[in-house]
């Protein structure tokens, strides 16, 4: 069981120009397909007789809404089966990734998570730029295994918000995103921790209808290497980020599987996608 409590494009306004409260509510929903942050915290309930001894940390970040935390909370009985237990922390905050690291530090203190023998995560792209630079001040001595949720797409949408909706983000998410777009990644290089990719060879809505901007930020790199991260095992997915969130079903089998052995399973894709922005595959679309 778990126990979980409450916790577009578009012109800019201008400075002290009305907005029509309306007109407000539309435009901050066309930027939720860009980013959300489901309000609830997910952790077991109730201790087993024999407490369990691994952990998974499901760090969630842009994108994840009510149906994702509802897909990822109802795999909780699967993973207790497993012998772990599940949480999903609210740490994602509007002042900024240092404000949402220290959150995230505060919930694994406050939760314990140094008692099992093993801590596993799974970070999504606003979960591993929090994580990673939490985990160079702070040792985790049972921290086992990394698994990344890694986008060519969709870690391009921190910019492309930044760049060309900066105002409506910042109205509904404050400055995080902003951080995201422009910090570099901090790669995990912790010694005995295994490492796994798993990449989206989809775009989202929001990247789709951005597509002239995300290509001009440079090729696409696909290639499990050009992420700068060391790893153990590198796997794509045919979804984009939302995907990730709501079928988070499918992605379990391989994350239990690197958990359990490093590696993800045998059937998992290692073949590196096409990039569809490629000067080759745009020619070849714009025949059809």
């Amino acid at each position: 069981m778990t126990r979980v409590a409450p916790g577009a494009p578009g012109a800019l306004v201008a400075p002290g120009a009305p907005v029509a409260p309306v007109a407000l509510v539309a435009l901050v929903a066309a930027c939720a397909c860009l980013t959300g942050c489901a309000g609830s915290i997910v952790r077991p309930d109730v201790t087993p007789a024999t407490p369990r001894t691994d952990a998974l940390l499901v760090l969630p970040g842009f994108g994840y809404g009510r149906g994702g935390e509802r897909a990822i909370r109802a795999l909780a009985p699967a993973m207790a089966r497993e012998g772990i237990d599940l949480y999903v922390p609210t740490y994602v905050t509007r002042s900024g990734l240092d404000s949402s690291r220290a959150k995230l530090e505060r919930f694994l203190r406050e939760n314990r998570l140094a008692r099992y023998q093993r801590l596993h995560v799974f970070a999504f792209i606003a979960g591993a730029w929090t994580l990673n630079p939490l985990l160079q001040d702070h040792d985790l001595p049972n921290l086992a295994t990394v698994v990344y949720d890694r986008s060519p797409f969709q870690e391009r949408a921190p910019k492309i918000a930044d760049d060309r909706v900066h105002f409506l983000t910042w109205v509904r998410y404050g400055s995080t995103v902003f951080d995201v777009a422009r910090r570099s990644y901090a790669p995990l290089d912790e010694p005995g921790v295994r490492v796994g990719l798993i990449v989206e060879s989809k775009p989202t809505a929001f990247v789709r209808r951005h597509e002239q901007a995300a290509r001009a930020y440079g090729p696409l790199a696909f290639d499990c290497a050009a992420f700068g991260q060391r790893h153990d095992d590198c796997a794509f997915v045919a979804m984009h980020h939302e995907d990730i969130y709501l079928r988070f079903a499918e992605v379990w089998p391989e994350l239990l599987a690197f958990i359990r052995s490093g590696r993800f399973t045998e059937a998992a894709n290692r073949v590196t996608p096409p990039d569809r922005w490629s000067a080759k595959a745009l020619a070849e679309r714009s025949q059809r």
